[in-house]
């Protein structure tokens, strides 16, 4: 009989350090199901983190996770990382396998697999995604995933991709872990909404997370605006017209928000789910007739906690992003998608509210579908009004099958891990 090892050096691979709401609740779900299967036999848990300080914000409960920042520099300030060896490295990233943003960090994630495989060590996909690729991409999805270890992908759209993409390993279908992300007490919530002024009782809550759509993709340049860098040496790229697109989308943004508030007499929450979505929230504020009745929650300030319990009480959400819809879910809010990706659309689809589901942004050069934003967003709203109730139900109906079906993330992490460790 084999010996049994005794501990286990575990990497965490996820876009995390750049205060991304639904990555780092997504990151803190996977390091809770870790301790839990590995336990004491935990050598050493690390997460890759693309900002230090901004990380240590959100790990306040795991103390002992070592942070490794990476970034352009890293091996030649540290060549000692490459020759560190994990026995499991865990691609807890919801997007791994998407590229429209940028193949530079999908093929980080490719090659950091790779690099683990030729080590001789297992690899995790951690409730992934998987989106449209391009073709040389598709090449290395397919050479990559079919030597992961064990893969867990968090929607049947995923599944099919991949099967199209020629990933022949097995898949397992779960959902986002982050289903599994607690809704805070209600003292705290109640706390936290006293404190920004909000209150669901005297006027409906709207919330809008917006993005923007087309400040993509990342690309490397010696030099650049500074106000278009990302990291150096790479810098956002505006693609032609882009910067007119995205101006066009701040003004119906707000013409939306400001009928919204003549129309529902409601507050309006702008909420930047991540640090790049400040920006663009900014705009809107600023471009608004009303701004006396919105306000800015940015996850700059505000820990996941606290971005789920205002969107708690949201009366409705206008989002873009993947985890406004997977966080707000346990409080069944109604809601409508402004969608440049695959992500949203695989939750809408599951939801049966495909009819509130706005398909925006063609990529890879991405430029509008959509030219009357706003128009077509009230119609939208007055639908989702009138369907309230039943929109209600839907989710609340569907919120514990995604929450069973992210509970199997564990479930088969700990089956595969007591069989290989």
């Amino acid at each position: 009989m084999a010996k049994v090892q005794d501990k286990i050096r575990v990497l965490c691979f996820g876009y995390n350090g750049v205060n991304n709401t639904g990555s780092e609740a997504k990151l803190l779900c996977t390091l809770k199901t870790i301790r839990k299967i590995i336990g004491d036999r935990v050598g050493e848990l690390a997460v890759l983190t693309l900002n230090k300080r901004n990380q240590q914000r959100y790990l306040a409960d795991f103390p002992d996770v070592r942070l490794i920042e990476i970034g352009p520099w890293t091996l030649w300030k540290n060549p000692k990382l490459l020759f560190e060896n994990y026995d499991l490295l865990f691609l807890s990233e919801g997007s791994t396998f998407i590229d429209h943003f940028s193949s530079l960090f999908f093929l980080m994630f490719c090659a950091g697999a790779q690099l683990e495989k030729l080590r001789g060590f297992r690899v995790v996909g951690y409730g992934n995604d998987c989106g449209h690729l391009k073709p040389f991409n598709q090449r290395i999805l397919r050479h990559t995933v079919n030597k992961i270890d064990l893969l867990m992908v968090r929607n049947p759209d995923a599944l099919a991709r991949m099967r199209g993409y020629g990933v022949t390993r097995e898949i397992h279908v779960t959902a986002d872990a982050t289903y599994e992300y607690p809704l805070p007490p209600l003292h705290d919530r109640q706390k936290l909404l006293g404190k920004l002024g909000l209150n669901p009782k005297e006027r409906p809550i709207i919330g809008i997370a917006p993005k923007e759509f087309f400040w993509w993709p990342i690309a490397f340049h010696p030099w650049g605006p500074k106000e278009d860098l990302y990291r150096y040496p790479f810098y956002h790229t505006w693609p032609k017209g882009g910067r007119e697109s995205s101006q066009r989308y701040v003004e119906q943004s707000a013409r939306y928000a400001d009928w919204c508030v003549k129309t529902y007499d409601a507050v309006i929450v702008l909420l930047s789910m991540e640090h790049m979505d400040y920006f663009p929230a900014r705009r809107i504020y600023h471009a608004m007739k009303h701004k006396d009745r919105a306000i800015i929650i940015a996850s700059d300030e505000h820990m996941v906690d606290d971005m789920i319990s205002v969107l708690s009480v949201l009366k409705a959400l206008i989002t873009t992003r993947y985890h406004g819809a997977v966080l707000s879910s346990c409080s069944a809010v109604p809601m409508i998608a402004i969608s440049s990706d695959t992500r949203c659309e695989a939750v809408f689809r599951e939801l049966e509210m495909m009819h509130l589901y706005l398909d925006y942004v063609e990529h890879p050069c991405p430029t509008p579908k959509t030219e009357g934003l706003d128009e077509r967003l009230i119609e939208m709203t007055k639908t989702l009004m009138q369907q309230e109730a039943s929109l209600k139900k839907r989710i609340a109906d569907q919120h514990p099958i995604f929450v069973e079906r992210a509970h199997q993330n564990e479930v088969l992490l700990e089956k595969w891990f007591e069989e290989n460790f």
